[in-house]
């Protein structure tokens, strides 16, 4: 297998939040499927058919779990945010001749605060000078339209954190979970990272 372009897209955090919410919803409609499947062969009399149950990684299913809690916090912006108002927002951007690393961190971070700016732009106050209020401004309209206004926007969906269903729970119950402590795993912290170098200094094409 060649990998052809290994990374045709950024991705922001609302898009990657979306992504894991249907993919947990499929999930969890697989599963109730299996389970009453299930149920139904054990009634019939009919040998367990262990092909209905959906093989998953425990310890992926938590990580999914984890970073839908994490993206859906109170804090995060992606509450406010909606596709309509993510989009018009990068578009908004474009005349500020930001990077697409800077773009994406705007729309990840959804910065209110002039202060906020100058971690997420190179040379801020040279680049941008007096123009810091309309990039707040034009992030600040992006947010508020998620309340179906000037977007269109449907409410937002991420005001509840998926937990492990009851029929997740009646399949996998009898499975032998992988216990540890996390107290006792060591860290090597003495390597060197295998970051990618020059990751951030991407240059906008046609734009």
């Amino acid at each position: 297998m060649e990998v052809v372009n290994s990374r045709a897209a950024l991705l922001s955090n609302f898009e990657v939040l979306t992504l894991l919410r249907e993919l947990d919803s499929k999930h969890v409609a697989r599963t109730k499927a299996a389970v009453r499947t299930k149920k139904e062969e054990d009634a019939a009399g009919k040998p367990t058919q262990d092909s209905h149950i959906e093989e998953v990684s425990e310890n992926l299913r938590t990580v999914e779990l984890e970073a839908i809690q994490y993206l859906s916090a109170e804090y995060q912006p992606m509450r406010q945010q909606c596709e309509a108002g993510v989009t018009q927002l990068v578009k908004d951007l474009a005349p500020f001749g930001l990077t697409k690393a800077e773009k994406l961190q705007i729309v990840n971070l959804a910065p209110t605060e002039a202060v906020e700016l100058y971690v997420i732009v190179e040379e801020l106050e040279d680049r941008l000078g007096d123009q810091m209020d309309q990039v707040l401004s034009v992030v600040s309209r992006s947010l508020q339209s998620n309340q179906g206004h000037s977007m269109n926007c449907p409410p937002s969906t991420y005001d509840t954190v998926p937990e492990p269903t009851a029929a997740y729970a009646e399949v996998y119950e009898e499975e032998e979970r992988w216990e540890h402590d996390a107290n006792d795993l060591d860290f090597d912290d003495f390597g060197e990272g295998v970051g990618v170098e020059g990751d951030l200094d991407m240059e906008d094409v046609g734009e």
